[in-house]
């Protein structure tokens, strides 16, 4: 039997076989790799390609020692197995480095102008985020549909996970695959491609409570964000960072609508979405600040549904704090809000707040030339899309003055309930005073030509149905229903006082705010407008969002997936057994 293998293997062509070994325990070895690589786990096959790919080299540095230490050395053999054995090695790296970056969706910004990269106050909101300890979850939802927008907002989220180190991560859902977490977001299908930012608690995890309803809450409120692009992005990570930099002060004492009231008639939703954006909400009692002032702190003062009158002391702490820059904001309801609230006496208003010649009424046509009327608006135009009620006295105001608040919403109807109107100095042809030459005056809500101010409120309030036009006594349409104030050249003065009037406050009510889109909107562009908090968010972005359409689909990954692991190197394999072929003869 020795004498039989003996002579076997002196007929063999040892330096031929331990050549092939070579190139056949090369190749098994870099298919086992690839497929470890793609599936992640050592199976039979890769064990089984490990196992040849040995064999197979160890094969040749035993019958072919001589040809395995010119290959250590760098001399070329007989029968080329040295540049087989690099080709295929060659061709091997080529393939492992292209699957490793396509895995890691690696990239790198070359323009000149870092077009590409995050800016640096878009770092700069990051490096704050992580200084105050927040971490934060970015939420995007992308159906199988957006797959492709999906990748192109892989190619800017990653570099927010990558410069937040820990303080942000990114989670891509399928709303289809997982219906209970895109419910919690308030998903709808509008909202498909679209992006939300998440409040982690110190877990890293997210905190749902159940409110008195039933209903499952994230908390905070995910903060909605659009579509993905640097700008949306980094306003949302500015906003929570910013908590507790911005605060509104409410004030009490008045009548005026509970901040805390969850009922239909409360403010507690427009106070959460404040909370939300981490800007703080207090209730103020005037008095109790009559010797020391409005807080520093305070951005904003508002006064929402009151129905009793400030004192001239309360209207002097305004005053104060106007004088210092202060931003003031009212929704005033007209003297007879609702026939129900009446008084038995019905010549008697239930609402006594802003009165002609009261305090703050006088305050406000004194200092910016705006006066609160004793009127209730008569709209005869009535809008078939209002989802709360149909009548006379619910106008629906689709005519928004131009104007920076609700300057990219006018679209969107904001809907009113006895409202009240409101006269201003050049309206009234009287020559302004020169404090009131001091401000530029603006109306927002307007009514329609078909409606009117009516003037006799007791007759209102015994007869709801007495609503018709009176020449010479109502006041006719259009009419005014909203006004702002704010210095002239504001950009030049060192104090900036702002005011804002709207002759409604069920406009901001829980129960309006929750059907109405156009009563949020006029609600934040307010809220915006009288504090900057959104100026304070806005930056210019350097990543073009335009110019980061260059994923490509999958199909166009495939096919060039095939040209760099298949046709490139087919074609310098073949271009070798060519040239050893061609030798060969």
């Amino acid at each position: 039997m020795r004498s039989l293998l003996q002579s076997l293997s002196e007929s063999l062509d040892r330096a031929a076989v331990a050549s092939w070994g070579s190139v056949i325990g090369t190749v098994a070895l870099l298919v086992g790799g690839l497929v470890l690589l793609f599936t992640g786990e050592l199976s039979v096959w890769v064990f089984l390609c490990a196992v040849i790919g040995v064999g197979g080299l160890a094969l040749w540095m035993w019958w072919a020692p001589g040809e395995f230490q010119a290959w250590l050395s760098g001399r070329q053999t007989r029968f080329g197995t040295t540049s087989i054995l690099v080709t295929v090695l060659f061709t091997g790296v080529i393939i492992y480095a292209y699957v490793l970056v396509d895995r890691a969706n690696l990239t790198t910004d070359l323009t000149s102008v870092r077009r590409y990269s995050l800016s640096t106050q878009t770092l700069d909101a990051i490096d704050e985020l992580k200084g105050q300890g927040y971490q934060v979850r970015l939420v995007g939802f992308f159906s199988r549909r957006k797959l492709p927008q999906e990748e192109e907002a892989d190619l800017i989220l990653r570099q927010y996970e990558a410069a937040g180190d820990g303080s942000i991560e990114v989670v891509m859902v399928d709303p289809d695959a997982d219906p209970d977490l895109a419910a919690l977001h308030g998903y709808n299908a509008n909202l498909d491609g679209t992006l939300f930012l998440n409040v982690l608690d110190s877990e890293g995890e997210l905190r749902i409570e159940t409110n008195e309803f039933g209903d499952r809450l994230i908390r905070p409120a995910p903060l909605y964000l659009g579509s993905v692009n640097e700008r949306n992005v980094t306003f949302g990570i500015k906003t929570i960072a910013s908590a507790g930099q911005f605060t509104i002060y409410f004030t009490t004492g008045h009548g005026e609508r509970d901040l805390s009231d969850i009922g239909d008639e409360g403010i507690s939703r427009l106070v959460v979405s404040l909370l939300d954006q981490g800007i703080g909400a207090v209730a103020l009692d005037l008095m109790a600040v009559a010797d020391t002032g409005i807080p520093a702190d305070a951005d904003a003062v508002l006064i929402v549904g009151a129905r009793q009158p400030f004192s001239e002391a309360e209207v002097q702490v305004l005053r104060d704090y106007m004088d210092g820059g202060g931003r003031l904001g009212i929704f005033a309801d007209p003297p007879v809000v609702d026939p129900l609230l009446v008084t038995e006496t019905p010549t008697t208003p239930d609402n006594t707040f802003l009165l002609e010649g009261s305090p703050l009424h006088m305050y406000l046509w004194d200092e910016f030339g705006i006066a609160v009327q004793q009127q209730l608006v008569i709209e005869n135009t009535v809008m078939a899309d209002n989802p709360i009620i149909t009548s006379e006295f619910t106008p629906i105001v689709f005519t928004i003055a131009p104007h920076e608040i609700m300057s990219t919403s006018r679209d969107a109807g904001v809907v009113l309930h006895y409202a009240r109107t409101m006269d201003y100095v050049e309206r009234s042809e009287i020559e302004p005073t020169v404090q009131q030459q001091l401000f530029y005056r603006q109306p927002l809500l307007v009514t329609s030509r078909e409606s009117f101010g009516e003037t006799d409120l007791p007759a209102i309030a015994q007869d709801i149905a007495n609503t018709e036009y009176v020449a010479g006594e109502d006041q006719p349409g259009p009419v005014v229903m909203g006004m702002t104030a704010k210095r002239n050249l504001e950009f030049q003065e060192e104090f900036q006082p702002r005011v804002v009037i709207i002759g409604d406050s069920d406009v901001v009510k829980n129960e309006f705010v929750a059907q109405i889109p156009g009563n949020v909107f006029l609600w934040t562009d307010i809220i915006d407008w009288l504090t900057g908090f959104s100026e304070a968010m806005e930056f210019t972005p350097v990543n073009d969002p335009t110019l980061l359409n260059v994923v490509a689909s999958d199909q166009e990954r495939t096919t060039i997936s095939l040209i760099t692991l298949v046709v490139l190197p087919g074609i310098v394999l073949a271009s070798g057994l060519i040239v050893w072929w061609y030798r060969q003869r």
